[in-house]
């Protein structure tokens, strides 16, 4: 599946299933994307996390609230995600807001088979998810 996430009707749906296609070719980690945020002064800071889902409100990965990146986030909440499949000659970069999944959500997340007794658990780790507004093209 090729095309430009700009101009597909469902792009979340289209970057999910050339997530589909990495995961069967990529030999390292698919999920791998470089998350840059930007620091107090403006400088941006960029390293790499692990996307830990994608539907159509936005991207989500991990991120400790208290980590460099987490009180970036909190103070910028605009970021920018790039995913290299080297394999699959694709990228994929994405640009937008950033808010934090609910609690419930990222208990589920965490422990899908054991969501009923996990909601009540605070999350150790919040997660950030790229809002729909970001826009994202294939290069």
């Amino acid at each position: 599946m090729s095309g430009d996430f700009t101009q597909a009707d469902e792009p979340f749906r289209l970057v999910a299933a050339w997530l589909t296609e990495a995961t069967a070719a990529e030999p390292r980690d698919p999920t791998a994307m470089t998350l840059a945020t930007v620091d107090a002064d403006g400088l941006p800071n960029a390293r790499m996390v692990l996307l830990k889902g994608v539907d159509e409100r936005g991207f989500v990965f991990y991120t400790n609230i208290d980590s460099q990146k987490g009180r970036e986030l909190d103070v910028h909440p605009k970021a920018a995600l790039v995913f290299h499949w080297k394999s699959l000659n694709r990228q994929v970069r994405i640009r937008g807001t950033v808010e934090s999944v609910t609690a419930a959500e990222a208990a589920i997340r965490r422990d899908p088979a054991r969501h009923d007794s996990a909601r009540a658990r605070p999350a150790p780790r919040k997660r950030r998810a790229m809002s729909r507004r970001g826009a994202a093209r294939r290069t």
